[in-house]
């Protein structure tokens, strides 16, 4: 019974540990425009 439970916890642990890496990721992937007034002007 006590195994059963440590495999539920870990399942639901690595759902939400995929949940974060994969929603981290899209930060990576979108980049925004800089606004012109906070382009450095040489």
């Amino acid at each position: 019974m006590k195994r059963n439970g440590a495999i539920l916890i870990s399942k639901i642990l690595v759902l939400i540990a995929a949940v974060f890496v994969s929603t981290a990721s899209w930060f990576i992937i979108y980049r925004p425009e800089i606004p012109d007034e906070l382009k450095v002007n040489e």
